[in-house]
């Protein structure tokens, strides 16, 4: 599938945090802790708004901690039969910067949703965007609070994307999505 975009020479990237979780798992260790009932609803919720803005999404690249797949399925219910194929990519399960950095240099040909994890999401999208609390109703806090998504638009150009080679397409929080409906219906 090919990129969507307002320009042929640029790609949209899809960063998005894995939803909220169990503080622990039933067998101790942190690639098998699961999603709270809430981040079940976040991460659908947010399947939903994405859907709505980015429906032709190519791929999905994610780690492949259970939180991780818990996310995808939810993400992508609004798909229906036909969701977008995953890659479920071991380096990406509590990657840090220079790795994602690394994964998105590999997606650029088409339109791609990266599901991850912090403190790495968070470095990547503070080198991809020069200012991304600008345009992102961001309050303070963490840029990639759990379920957060930035949409950006890359050059489809060879090579790792540049310190602040991105714009900011869009951003969204589950605690957002009120506000975002209310902004809409009103137009």
């Amino acid at each position: 599938m090919a990129c969507y975009s307002s320009s042929m020479s640029e790609c949209r990237l899809v960063v998005m945090r894995h939803a909220k979780t169990h503080l622990g798992s039933s067998t101790g260790d942190d690639f098998s802790r699961a999603l709270t009932p809430r981040g079940s609803a976040d991460a659908l919720a947010m399947g939903l708004w994405l859907h709505a803005r980015q429906p032709d999404l190519a791929r999905i690249v994610s780690s492949p901690a259970l939180r991780t797949r818990q996310t995808v399925a939810a993400i992508t219910v609004p798909w229906g039969e036909t969701p977008p194929p995953t890659r479920w990519d071991p380096a990406l399960y509590l990657a840090e910067f220079d790795t994602l950095l690394g994964v998105v240099e590999t997606v650029r040909d088409a339109t791609t949703l990266l599901v991850g994890h912090n403190p790495g999401l968070e470095d990547l999208i503070r080198h991809l965007v020069r200012d991304p609390a600008s345009g992102s109703q961001q309050t303070g806090g963490k840029l990639m609070p759990t379920s957060a998504v930035y949409v950006l638009e890359l050059s489809r150009r060879r090579g790792r994307p540049a310190a602040g080679s991105a714009v900011l397409v869009a951003h969204m929080r589950p605690k957002f999505l009120a506000a975002d409906t209310a902004a809409s219906d009103e137009d």
